[in-house]
Parts: structure tokens; C-alpha cells; sequence
């Protein structure tokens, strides 16, 4: 069973450090809605920036899952989590950003170039690896039906 979220800002690569752009995929979600974990690690982060829960998820290649505007969720540092694995509930939209680490340090990239690997994801645009519930993402293009 899939969860439904329509793409409501799409990643958008600031320029610099410090400028604009979105770091990450924004969903508008229906409040509740399950957050299943993409990839297996540890929790690194859990807390509140700018009056917004988050979640990250450290991976053992060291990429870094973030989760934002979560409702709910009831792991903190260090909590071990496995692929497919519920991690939280949303609010009405959902933040997902993914860090990788790199010769100039850590830098965010492009979410959505990691949610159609058939090695690791699903073929269709879904946040979780190789399980068979998640969000089934409708592109940004095309808000009325799903991919």
C-alpha cells in the first residue's frame, strides 16, 4: 500500500552556501501519514530547527536522510533504523533532503536521483528501498495523477 504525496517544491540547487534555493523535495501530505526510512543507519540528528521537527538518518556509506515537518516520532540519537522501517508520522507536507559527503564536505544533491535506482529503490518514485509500502510520488509536472 503506497501513501500518496503530491511534490509541492521541488529541489532546487542554490548557488552557494548560504543562498536560496531548496535543499531537498517538499510533499504536501495528509497529516499522519506514515514516513518510512529510505535507507538503513542511525539516527543522527532529532529535534527542532526553525520551530520544525526533523529527522536524519546516517547511512554506513555516510550519506545523510533528512525527514522534516514531522509530526511525530519516537527515536532520538543513536535509535538504529532498518530500511522500510516507520520512523515517524507527517504533518501536512513532508521535507526530504539527502547529504553526501565529498571532497568539500558534505553537499546536498538532488533527492530525486535516488528514488527510480531499481537496485535500491522501486522503478516508480517512492521513498522507501525495496519494500513494498511507501509514498508513491506524483511529479511536480503532473499534480493530478500519480507516476
Amino acid at each position: 500500500m503506497g501513501y500518496k504525496a503530491t511534490i509541492s517544491d521541488p529541489f532546487r540547487q542554490p548557488i552557494c552556501d548560504r543562498c536560496a534555493g531548496n535543499r531537498g523535495i517538499e510533499y504536501t501530505t495528509k497529516p499522519g501519514t506514515p514516513i518510512i526510512a529510505g535507507a538503513s543507519g542511525f539516527v543522527s540528528f532529532s529535534g527542532v530547527v526553525a520551530n520544525t521537527n526533523y529527522l536524519v538518518i546516517k547511512t554506513a556509506g555516510g550519506k545523510r536522510l533528512t525527514y522534516g515537518s514531522i509530526l511525530n516520532s519516537d527515536l532520538h540519537i543513536g535509535s538504529s533504523v532498518v530500511v522500510g522501517q516507520i520512523v515517524g508520522t507527517t504533518s501536512n507536507m513532508l521535507y526530504f533532503g539527502v547529504r553526501e559527503s565529498s571532497a568539500l564536505g558534505d553537499i546536498y544533491v538532488d533527492p530525486a536521483k535516488y528514488l527510480n535506482q531499481n537496485n535500491q529503490f522501486l522503478s516508480r518514485a517512492v521513498l522507501v528501498s525495496g519494500a513494498s509500502t511507501g509514498f508513491d510520488l506524483v511529479d511536480s509536472g503532473d499534480r493530478d495523477s500519480a507516476c
